[in-house]
């Protein structure tokens, strides 16, 4: 499928670019042809106005001119008709041109005579003619050799047809190189797609399995009571608890990937008192497990932005740094809105450090950083990716700040109320 996309893009890409070097070569044509004929007929022009009464001289019936005030050029010819369109005059100093001229002199004169064109080509287009009344003969014509004008045009139209191909070749090697750039990240989405899709069917396998397991457990003791298959019930409901987490989960980035609307609800809001929330949710779960929280929320920190999808990438951010903590450590939350630009909140907590090879794919999906305390504690390596889909959505960054002998921190940036950044309130549609 990549392929046909890159051909399709390279042969759209080929055909705008030939339409477009034909009509650029065309208008060049027709504006070289243009040039020449306004340059001939010009110079024509100034060589008839040194043909006079006064430079053409009738004695006893033969016409001559003064050669010495006319500016003869070898290609221009000097053609002279009486007022019935006889031939009176041919004059050029080349006279090989004269000799071709005389030749078809007739010819010439009758198209001369019949044409009511001041200026033109004559039939053959071999000539350019350009005449005017001459008072007391009849007519002057002044003739131009198209020779050297042909020339030029066949010289350039043949230096424009090898630079047009020059020109299509450079396209089709950079279409190929664009073409193969812009579908990369194609094949990154259809790769990331093909890899959700089957760590998703991995992680719904397995309760899956349990599921049917537990089935069929009960299936094979008909006669038990609920009382007796209480466990298998409570289990497959634990399991489909999981598997409903789970597809939300995969629903959520679905809809994010695709852009959809996700009803955030845009408002102004204090992201501290998003943070105090969420400690005090977990305050009872830190004293079970014996952790300790500390905070440092100094507010207001003003942000516009959903209230509890923020306090979603909180919870998420919390639950992640209580899998990880030391026994007896310390989870710290703080945030900070000190730069008037953006509202930092960073979540830390002590213990073993991220691997250093691991930590770039920290937010990809269905990834775990230590796959045992993963089975032990649940998860499905979704929520940094949720997280950062949220953040995103806010315009801020979400990161590891370090994982070190200090421990690990996780900061959020979101841009502060008064910034530019800040998601428009009167653009956000109310959900509520």
């Amino acid at each position: 499928m990549l392929s046909k996309l890159r051909r399709r893009f390279m042969v759209d890409t080929m055909i705008v670019a030939l339409v477009l070097l034909t009509g650029a070569v065309a208008l060049l044509i027709v504006a070289t042809h243009t040039y020449e004929k306004n340059n001939a007929n010009e110079m024509m022009r100034d060589f008839l106005k040194a043909v006079t009464a006064d430079t053409v001289h009738v004695e006893k019936g033969a016409v001559s001119v003064d050669a010495d005030a006319l500016e003869f050029r070898d290609d221009v010819a000097l053609l002279l008709l009486s007022e019935e369109g006889e031939v009176l005059l041919l004059e050029s100093p080349n006279k090989t041109f004269q000799k071709e001229l005389e030749e078809d002199l007739e010819q010439t004169r009758k198209e001369l005579r019949l044409t009511p064109d001041a200026t033109g080509l004559t039939l053959n287009k071999s000539l350019r003619y350009l005449k005017q009344p001459l008072k007391g003969v009849g007519t002057k014509v002044a003739l131009m050799d198209r020779t050297s004008e042909l020339k030029q045009i066949y010289f350039q139209t043949r230096i424009y047809a090898v630079l047009s191909f020059i020109m299509l070749v450079l396209i089709l090697v950079l279409c190929d190189f664009m073409a193969r750039r812009s579908i990369l990240p194609v094949d990154e989405a259809i790769r990331n797609q093909q890899q959700f899709i089957a760590d998703a069917s991995h992680e719904l396998k397995t309760p899956l399995t349990v599921m049917l397991a537990n089935l069929d457990i009960m299936e094979a003791s008909p006669d038990a009571t609920i009382r007796e298959s209480e466990k298998w019930v409570e289990n497959t409901k634990q399991e489909a608890g999981r598997m409903s987490k789970l597809v939300n989960e995969m629903l959520f980035l679905a809809r994010s990937d695709a852009a959809m609307d996700m009803h955030y609800n845009f408002r102004l809001i204090d992201f501290a008192e998003a943070a105090d929330d969420v400690i005090l949710a977990t305050e009872a779960l830190a004293f079970e497990r014996n952790i300790r929280l500390e905070s440092d929320l100094s507010g207001p920190a003003q942000v516009v932005g959903d209230y509890e999808r923020l306090k979603q990438v909180i919870m998420i951010l919390m639950e992640n740094a209580a899998k990880y903590v030391d026994e007896g450590g310390t989870i710290r939350v703080a945030v900070d809105d000190t730069s008037h630009r953006t509202v930092t909140l960073r979540v830390s907590n002590t213990g073993q450090p991220i691997p250093a090879e691991k930590a770039p794919h920290i937010f990809d999906r269905f990834y775990r950083v230590d796959e045992s305390r993963v089975r032990e504690q649940g998860g499905y390596g979704l929520g940094l990716s949720i997280a950062q889909k949220i953040v995103q959505r806010h315009n801020g960054e979400i990161a590891l700040d370090y994982s070190d002998e200090r421990g690990t921190c996780f900061s959020v940036k979101l841009p502060h109320a008064q910034s530019l950044r800040a998601p428009d309130l009167s653009a956000q549609p109310d959900s509520e």
